[in-house]
């Protein structure tokens, strides 16, 4: 047998607390291969990556570099062993070139003194070609989709000649089209010789491109498999420790005129401070019905979402009504109170208070209103009633209302959300990236719940960035590009995935318009 590029044994580091990241992990990679490494949120996966890119040091263990013990002190030093890592946030100089990025501190020197710009251009065009990865070397940084940026970031560690390449969740801001162009350059990356180590959430993906999967939980390992052997199902139940069921969406019945609980109509903003404005947005959610809004990240979903939510004051044109009631220029506050409830992914951000403990994180809003409180009081015994209640009921693992609320995981943090939001709720929620950060298991409740309330008669105006997620919840499918609805799709159609994918794109499809 092949003798491994890459020995990782025994693996441990510890944070205070303490936190166990890592417990006497071992991985084995070889050349020619893709190796999946999945596993929940906080299972020490980036930890172990860290380890070896010299971003962190580790307590005890070894690593080998074809069968040499290494010590790596920082990324230099892994990227000058052949190592290279391609991270979720690009480390990329917006104002530089593609080709200035890629050379960067190894510039190529005319008369040894000079950049070599020309030369710079030249190495960039031929591993651009060599691997078909794409990319315009004259054009700026700042100017690139983030697909093209990725791939910079690609050809970067390949002109520093990494032989180990490290991918950390690299699909999370690519459409399906260009997903499929980087499992192709995976191909040829393997044909050269190259070992990849592939950190994904997304099963199917690694049922796709994998060779052998790597299950991590709780800071082990669980499971080494390879992929002949593997299914989606097993290795999720790998990853929680139990089975994790799928929710189906029942079949409601389509109305005629269905009760319309959410309508804009040509919504058009002012430009952002990212530089995105909505254009002309037009769209309904109805009583009893899942709508799905598809699109890369930076596409206006997240603006669209605050205008709704009052939480932005840059409508120009348009109208958006809430049942027979305006809202178009209500505040955040109004909002709340006629009772539209918003689930959003950014959890510590506009989702909790970090500093609070659990009980005053849930009763946030119902402290103003009846039946737990008046015009002058809040009553406590009904609001302590109502914290501990909804802890119950939401499945929420906590001792006690009274607990800290960063002393839970971040799914329970999102159960916290939800608990509060729906019981706020009177027909209508939007749900933004709703299961964004959290584990398996948390995404199986928190997609049932979805489910129950549509199947109550809410509407659900689904935001998310994860196709597979918006495939398995939503009704129909919007799909938003530049600030715009460029398509509708039905997510029951055989190719609603490619259809939606190129809409992502930009592409117009047949059957893709709305």
């Amino acid at each position: 047998m092949t003798s491994p590029i890459l020995q990782m044994q025994n693996i441990s580091k510890t944070y205070p607390g303490p936190i166990v990241a890592n417990d006497k992990v071992s991985l084995t990679l070889f050349k020619n291969e893709v190796h999946a490494l999945v596993g929940e949120n906080g299972t020490g996966k980036s930890t172990l990556m860290n380890i070896l890119y010299g971003l962190v040091s580790h307590d005890s263990g070894q690593i080998l570099l074809d069968g040499k013990i290494v010590h790596f002190k920082s990324p230099r030093d892994a990227i000058s062993h052949g190592i290279g890592m391609v991270h979720q946030h690009f480390m990329l100089i917006p104002s530089f070139t593609v080709a200035e990025n890629l050379v960067f501190s190894f510039e190529p020197k005319k008369n040894g003194l000079f950049i070599d710009n020309a030369k710079a251009i030249e190495i960039t065009r031929d591993l651009s070609s060599r691997y078909s990865l794409f990319v315009d070397p004259k054009k700026k940084i700042s100017e690139c989709p983030l697909s093209m940026q990725q791939r910079v970031e690609i050809l970067k560690i390949l002109y520093h000649k990494a032989e180990i390449l490290i991918f950390d969740e690299p699909t999370a801001v690519l459409t399906p089209q260009e997903s499929e162009e980087l499992f192709n350059a995976f191909g040829e990356l393997k044909k050269d010789g190259k070992a990849i180590v592939f950190i994904t959430h997304k099963l199917r993906e690694v049922m796709q491109v994998a060779d052998r999967v790597t299950v991590m939980r709780k800071g082990q390992v669980v499971s080494e498999t390879e992929i002949g052997k593997a299914s989606i199902a097993a290795l999720a139940e790998k990853m929680v420790g139990r089975k994790v069921g799928v929710a189906n969406r029942k079949v409601i019945e389509v109305k005629e005129n269905p009760k319309s609980i959410l309508s804009i109509e040509n919504l058009t903003t002012k430009r952002s401070a990212s530089g995105i404005k909505l254009k002309d947005v037009s769209l309904n959610v109805g009583e009893g019905e899942i709508v799905g809004i598809a699109g890369v990240g930076g596409n206006g979903q997240d603006l669209l979402v605050s205008i709704i939510n009052g939480l932005s004051g840059n409508v120009e044109k348009g109208h958006i009504h809430y049942g027979d009631i305006e809202i178009t220029n209500l505040d955040a506050s109004g909002i709340r109170r006629i009772g539209i409830a918003h689930i959003t992914g950014e959890r510590y951000i506009r989702g909790i208070s970090s500093v609070s403990n659990i009980h005053d994180n849930l009763i946030m809003g119902a402290h103003m209103q009846k039946p737990w409180a008046n015009k002058v009081f809040m009553h406590l015994k009904q609001l302590r009633k109502l914290s501990k209640d909804l802890v119950k009921r939401f499945q929420i693992l906590a001792t006690s209302p009274d607990m800290p609320i960063m002393t839970l995981s971040g799914g329970n943090i999102q159960k916290c959300i939800i608990a509060r939001e729906l019981n706020l709720a009177k027909d209508l929620i939007i749900a933004e990236e709703p299961t964004r950060g959290v584990d398996i298991g948390s995404v199986e409740y928190i997609h049932q719940t979805l489910v129950d309330q549509a199947n109550n008669g809410f509407g659900v105006f689904l935001v998310s960035t994860d196709l597979d997620e918006i495939l398995a919840l939503s009704s129909r499918v919007l799909v938003m590009f530049e600030g715009s609805i460029i398509g509708q799709v039905d997510p029951t159609i055989p190719d609603a995935y490619s259809k939606i994918g190129l809409l992502m794109a930009g592409v117009q499809v047949e059957g893709g318009e709305e």
